[in-house]
């Protein structure tokens, strides 16, 4: 009943796009092992500097985003979109540089844990002032250090401010 005719440029254009596509899939695939792998790696290489499970889900999280990011624009750019992976670079930077700035004070309180979770003179039961007050750390997280007091009171202190100032007792 109905007769489909493809001009040859029509019939070219096509074929390109099922080689786009066929090339986009296979690096898609070749991508997701490279990510799965990479990022097993990146875990283990994280290993020999840091011990606490939380840092290491940090490392591994990060790493495999920036890499399937990177491997999206890459599939935009193989699709023929690459003004649009361009931008997509380009604005995640800005969008990235706001929220480094909004969070400035979550990123600086753990980066603050990361160190005091890695120094061996900072553990769960150790005696220790800061801002001048004694207490026995309960726990070192991420974002803040527990410190039970002596009066028996729990004083939650922003890694900051304890990797600026503490003193172990003996």
């Amino acid at each position: 009943m109905f007769e489909l005719s493809l001009s040859a440029a029509q019939s070219a254009a096509l074929t390109g796009l099922g080689t786009s596509l066929l090339k986009a899939a296979i690096f898609l695939i070749l991508a997701s092992l490279a990510i799965k792998y990479g990022s097993k790696a990146i875990r283990e290489s994280s290993k020999k500097k840091f011990e606490e499970p939380v840092i290491l889900d940090l490392i591994q999280d990060f790493a495999r985003t920036f890499m399937w990011f990177w491997a999206a624009l890459v599939t935009l750019s193989m699709l023929g979109f690459s003004g649009i992976a361009s931008s997509m670079g380009t604005a995640s930077g800005f969008v990235a540089l706001g929220i480094a700035f909004a969070l400035k004070s979550v990123i600086s309180d753990t980066v603050a844990g990361v160190y005091l979770a890695q120094d061996k003179d900072f553990n769960s039961g150790d005696r220790v002032i800061v801002d001048s007050e004694e207490g026995v750390i309960e726990d070192v997280g991420l974002k803040k250090t527990r410190l039970r007091l002596n009066s028996g009171d729990l004083r939650v202190v922003k890694n900051t401010d304890v990797e600026k100032k503490w003193t172990k007792l003996e």
